[in-house]
């Protein structure tokens, strides 16, 4: 039951990965997983076994979801860009109660409120921040590739950071997308060596703030949340769209309470 229940939730944030606007790191973060997830990477090498195993069916459900869904977002977000949207915010909006929960276990402070501006604020620079660099003719080295994995290892350790979005504003999305639904191994293998790379320099930093700045961290996650959404909130459409907007949602909160209790129940 765990291992079905964890590929879900793995299948899920590996979609979110590829989902521009979203943070497959803030989505594990708000069902509750991200910091087991951050723990277990850490100890892969102290307690390969007993991490392994945490590890493979999330490893498993993102893989088929970033590999099974790649030609299929690039479909969906052509066709129906804002339902899509509209289904992971959903998702986001209902987790953020236990997110907030998570937060304050330690307590609140006032600082707190200062963190999730910051980040907010953030991420309205984060694309420009990571944005190098631009090619004008389309054309990416392999060297781009490794580069352009680095940025999906960061939205994927750092919640609240949509790699996607990046990709987006250099111009290389719709190329690594074509490359994962066609098994590009030129520009796969460079990417997957950014990737690891990026992981590596990353989790350790990352679990020491966590393990000494709970609050802060978790607010300020709070913060590219709320940053992320007011980015890629679609535009409001009137008439029986509406109708099919509020409820595409909603369904997304339904299934992220339905998520969080699986969490729950472990």
């Amino acid at each position: 039951m765990h291992f079905a229940r964890d590929m879900v939730l793995g299948l899920i944030i590996g979609i979110a990965g590829i989902t521009p606007g979203l943070s497959g790191g803030a989505l594990a973060a708000a069902m509750g997983i991200y910091e087991p997830i951050i723990r277990a990477l850490g100890s892969l090498l102290r307690n390969f076994k007993q991490s392994a195993l945490f590890l493979l069916p999330l490893a498993c459900g993102g893989l088929v979801g970033v590999l099974a869904f790649s030609r299929v977002m690039e479909w969906m977000m052509l066709a129906y860009p804002s339902q899509v949207k509209l289904l992971f915010l959903g998702l986001v909006a209902g987790s953020l109660p236990a997110l907030i929960r998570e937060a304050n276990r330690t307590g609140f402070r006032l600082r707190y409120v200062l963190a999730t501006i910051t980040a907010l604020t953030l991420m309205y620079r984060g694309a420009e921040l990571l944005a190098w660099p631009r090619v004008t003719d389309g054309t990416f080295s392999a060297l781009h590739y490794a580069y352009f994995g680095f940025i999906y290892a960061i939205g994927s350790i750092i919640p609240g950071i949509s790699s996607s979005f990046v990709l987006i504003h250099i111009g290389s999305y719709d190329d690594l997308l074509r490359a994962i639904a066609t098994a590009n191994a030129p520009v796969l293998v460079p990417a997957a060596l950014g990737f690891g790379l990026g992981i590596i320099l990353l989790v350790r930093a990352v679990e020491q703030v966590f393990a000494r700045y709970h609050g802060l961290a978790y607010y300020s996650i709070i913060g590219f949340l709320l940053g992320s959404a007011l980015l890629i909130w679609p535009d409001i459409t009137l008439g029986w769209m509406l109708v099919v907007d509020a409820t595409v949602f909603v369904g997304g909160i339904m299934l992220s309470t339905v998520l969080l209790k699986l969490c729950a129940r472990a």
